[in-house]
């Protein structure tokens, strides 16, 4: 390779040629197909290295943080190297002695190069052609790096954005589900006493017990004015008695007005409180077991009975109507499910003419 002669007043031979030049712009733009920007860079190594005399060339581009970097800390930059010649993978740098040749492209650091030895480092400042072809290559190949970088994080987004969709329509309907369950845990459970106030009513008039008639519309009203904090407290929260008072003292508030059920409840449970999932799945249970003796067996006795021990919390709503046949299948599957999400278990016994017995339990 042909190598000016001419001197300087320095020590260093000023090299000139610009078939030289061509050849390191050849070598990185002359590589087959689109090659990665990893690979143009090494091509840039490889040909300074030759065009230089180099003995080893060390290409430290300088790029942006990568995204969620501390943004108050130390570094500012983060550095990508290619040496020319390739060192075994992992293998650290070389530590040598010589002053990096520093590109910028106006205040912006393009990239430190480390060339080997120093007089081939000094030829690189002193060839502005070599220096300005050099810097233009870099520049692009670290724009690539960027572009490479932000198409990688756009496509990370991307599949962020598509999960973060997916959850927040699970998050819907499963919102969507939790008040549908409520509505009918809650408000359904007063509506079917509504129902069975009005046809009270309807049977004292038709037997002219004008007074009876005129009581049970009595107690239509408080059962009317119980529907609109029913419903209004769905729709700001149907568990918030019990979060407020436990489960004793919210049951008894729900049932204590209905004059065909019965509370049997544990002294030892008044005043004490479970976990908050528990309490809501057991609160929940007894409400939809009650609405469910009601609606299936109008008029018939209901009985709540509630039970704490060591071992766990019990309950069984037991009703005086026809019952029916399980077949052997497991009805309530619902609230079987409600009571199995804080690990407990249902059970159900009913025939016909006998009755309807509904348990839970859920150790603690």
């Amino acid at each position: 390779m042909r190598r000016s002669t001419q001197q300087t007043d320095g020590p260093f031979p000023v090299p000139g040629p610009p078939d030289d030049v061509a050849r390191v712009v050849d070598a990185v733009h002359g590589l087959p197909g689109r090659p990665l920007p990893g690979v143009q860079a090494a091509a840039l190594a490889r040909a300074l290295g030759g065009c230089l005399e180099a003995t080893t060339v060390t290409i430290a581009l300088w790029l942006p943080p990568a995204a969620g970097h501390d943004a108050d800390g130390a570094a500012e930059h983060t550095v990508e190297e290619y040496r020319w010649p390739a060192s075994d993978a992992g293998a650290a740098a070389p530590v040598t002695g010589a002053t990096p040749v520093r590109l910028c492209d106006g205040e912006q650091v393009l990239a430190d190069l480390v060339i080997e030895p120093p007089a081939a480092a000094e030829r690189l400042r002193r060839w502005p052609e070599l220096h300005a072809v050099t810097r233009l290559l870099v520049s692009d190949i670290q724009a690539q790096l960027i572009t490479d970088s932000a198409e990688r994080l756009i496509g990370q987004s991307t599949l962020l954005l598509a999960d973060a969709r997916l959850r927040a329509a699970g998050e819907m309907e499963h919102q969507r589900y939790q008040l549908e369950r409520d509505l009918h845990d809650g408000a359904q459970h007063h509506m079917v006493a509504l129902q069975m106030s009005l046809a009270m009513v309807e049977h004292q008039l038709d037997a002219g017990d004008a007074a009876e008639a005129g009581r049970h519309l009595d107690r239509l009203r408080e059962l009317l004015a119980s529907t609109e904090e029913v419903l209004h407290t769905t729709a700001t929260g149907l568990l918030a008695p019990l979060a407020d008072h436990g489960l004793v003292t919210a049951l008894s508030a729900r049932l204590d007005t209905l004059d065909t059920v019965t509370l049997d409840i544990d002294p030892e449970l008044t005043g004490h409180r479970y976990r908050p999932e528990v309490e809501a799945a057991v609160y929940l249970a007894c409400l939809e077991a009650v609405s469910n003796a009601h609606k299936h067996a109008p008029g018939a006795a209901v009985t709540l009975t509630l039970r704490t021990t060591s071992r766990g919390l019990s309950f069984e709503v037991a009703d005086t109507g026809p019952g029916f046949d399980t077949e052997g299948r497991m009805p309530l599957r619902q609230l079987a499910a409600r009571l199995a999400s804080v690990d407990g278990t249902l059970t159900v016994r009913s025939s016909p003419t006998s009755g309807t017995w509904v348990s839970g339990f859920v150790a603690l």
